[in-house]
C-alpha cells in the first residue's frame, strides 16, 4: 500500500499543531496577524530536508497534495452562491495580473542585461525568469528555466527555484509585514475593525446523506469533468507537435481555473434550476463550501512553504538577492498604485491578496486574505482564479514575447533585446490603455 501521500499529509498536520501551541504561548507571534498555515509551512521548511532534515518530506508527494487541493478549493468557492455584481471585477483582475507579470518581466530583463555587461556569469535570461518566478511559482520557472538550459543559459532551472523561493519569501515574510503595516494604520482611522465572522449554523442533513457529502460529492463530480475535459484537449493537442504539448502542459497547470468556471457554471444552472421549482432542496450550503475551502486553503499553504527547496547558485547569488528584493518591491508599489483605480470596494483585501500571489501563489493570496476576510465575503478570491482565467488569453503575447530575447541569446543578436523591449512596451502601453478606460 502506498503511503507516501498519507505520511506528508501527516506530517502537515504535525506542523499544524506546533503552529497552534506556538501561537498559543509565544507573545511575539499573538502581537501581529501570522496566518497558522503560513507559520506551519515555514515549521515545514525547518524541519524539511531543505535544512535541518529532520522530517523526511518528500517534494514530488508535497506537490501532487499542493495540485489537487488547489483545485478542490476553488471550486468549493465557485459553488457558493455569490452576489453576481462581483464577477465583473474580475476582468479587471485579468488585467492587473498580466500588467504585473509585464512590469515584472520588463524590469527583470533591464537589470539581468545590465548586469552582464558587467559580470560575464550573469545571463540576459536571468531577469526573465522573475514573472515566472514570482507570479507562477515553482513549477512553470523551473520547466522554463530547465528549457533554456539546455539552450545555453548556465543554471537555468536552480536559478528558476531560487526565484521562485524568494518570491515565497516577500510572499509570506513580506506580505505578514505588510499586512500589519496596512491593517494598523487603518485600524488607527477607524476604517477597519477584523473580526471573525459569527455563523449561524443549522443542521445540514438528508434522510439518507450527511449534508457534507453533498458537497463533496458536487466538488468531485465537477474535478472528474475537469480531468475528462483536459484529458481530451490533451487529445486534440498532440497533433499540433511540440506546440501543442507545451501549451496542453500550460492548460494542466491551470486545472484550478477550469474547475472554477465549471463550478460557476453548475452553480449557474442550479440556482435557475431553483427558481423554476425543479430542485426543491436546498443541496448546496455556503457554510459547508466555507469550511472545505479554508480547510483545504490551510493545507495547500503549508505544504507549498514547506515544498520550497534552496538550489546552490553561489556564483550568481549577488545580483539574483538584489534582483529579488527590488522585484518585490516594485511590485507592491504598482499594485498599491493600480488597484485602488481598479476597484471601488474591497480594496485592502484585493491589494493584500493580489501581492501574495503576484510574488508566490494563489495559495499565498489567500492565506493572507483569510487574516482580513474570514468567510471570503470581499470577492478578492473569486477576482484571483476568474481574474487568472482571464488572464490566460489576454497574456498569450507576452507568452509569446518571453521567447525573443531567447533566440537572441541562442543567436548572439542582441536586436532581438530591442524587439523585446519595443513589443512589451507597445503591449504595455494597450494594457494601461485598456485598464484606464475600465476603470474611468
Amino acid at each position: 500500500m502506498a503511503w507516501n501521500v498519507v505520511d506528508n499529509f501527516l506530517y502537515l498536520c504535525l506542523f499544524f499543531v506546533l503552529a497552534l501551541f506556538l501561537k498559543k504561548t509565544v507573545p511575539f507571534l499573538q502581537r501581529y496577524i501570522i496566518p497558522n498555515s503560513i507559520l506551519a509551512g515555514f515549521i515545514g521548511l525547518i524541519l524539511g530536508p531543505s535544512l535541518i532534515g529532520i522530517i523526511p518530506l518528500e517534494f514530488e508527494r508535497l506537490g501532487d497534495i499542493i495540485y489537487h487541493l488547489m483545485a478542490i478549493g476553488f471550486i468549493s468557492l465557485s459553488l457558493r452562491r455569490v452576489d453576481s455584481e462581483k464577477t465583473w471585477n474580475t476582468v479587471n483582475a485579468g488585467f492587473i495580473i498580466v500588467s504585473g507579470y509585464l512590469v515584472q518581466g520588463v524590469f527583470g530583463f533591464l537589470f539581468s542585461t545590465s548586469w552582464s555587461y558587467f559580470d560575464e556569469t550573469v545571463s540576459p535570461l536571468m531577469g526573465l525568469l522573475l514573472p515566472l518566478g514570482f507570479g507562477q511559482g515553482p513549477g512553470q520557472a523551473y520547466s522554463m528555466g530547465a528549457q533554456w538550459q539546455e539552450l545555453g543559459f548556465t543554471g537555468g532551472a536552480a536559478i528558476g527555484l531560487s526565484i521562485s523561493a524568494a518570491g515565497f519569501a516577500w510572499a509570506t515574510i513580506g506580505g505578514i509585514i505588510i499586512l500589519n503595516l496596512l491593517v494598523k494604520k487603518k485600524r488607527e482611522k477607524g476604517e477597519i475593525k477584523i473580526t471573525p465572522k459569527k455563523v449561524m449554523v443549522r443542521d445540514f442533513e438528508f434522510a439518507a446523506i450527511d449534508g457534507s457529502t453533498i458537497q463533496l460529492v458536487f466538488i468531485g463530480a465537477i474535478y472528474f469533468g475537469v480531468f475528462g475535459l483536459l484529458t481530451l484537449i490533451s487529445g486534440l493537442m498532440e497533433n499540433l507537435g511540440e506546440f501543442g504539448a507545451t501549451f496542453s502542459q500550460v492548460l494542466w497547470g491551470f486545472h484550478f481555473v477550469f474547475g472554477a468556471i465549471i463550478g460557476f457554471g453548475v452553480r449557474g444552472i442550479y440556482n435557475r434550476m431553483q427558481d423554476r421549482g425543479i430542485v426543491k432542496e436546498d443541496y448546496l450550503n455556503n457554510f459547508i463550501l466555507q469550511r472545505i475551502s479554508g480547510g483545504v486553503f490551510d493545507f495547500m499553504v503549508a505544504a507549498s512553504i514547506s515544498a520550497v527547496s534552496f538550489a546552490h547558485i553561489s556564483d550568481v547569488f549577488v545580483p539574483l538577492l538584489i534582483m529579488t528584493l527590488l522585484g518585490g518591491l516594485i511590485t507592491y508599489i504598482y499594485l498599491s498604485f493600480v488597484i485602488p483605480r481598479a476597484f471601488s470596494e474591497n480594496r485592502l483585501p484585493n491589494l493584500i491578496a493580489m501581492f501574495g500571489m503576484q510574488t508566490g501563489t494563489i495559495s499565498t493570496g489567500v492565506a493572507l486574505l483569510r487574516e482580513i476576510d474570514p468567510a471570503m465575503e470581499s470577492g478578492a478570491a473569486e477576482n484571483m482564479v476568474l481574474g487568472s482565467g482571464f488572464s490566460i488569453m489576454i497574456g498569450l503575447p507576452l507568452i509569446a514575447l518571453l521567447n525573443v530575447p531567447v533566440m537572441g541569446f541562442v543567436s548572439g543578436n542582441s536586436l532581438y533585446y530591442f524587439y523585446f523591449m519595443g513589443g512589451m512596451i507597445i503591449y504595455g502601453i494597450f494594457m494601461g490603455g485598456v485598464l484606464f478606460r475600465r476603470t474611468r
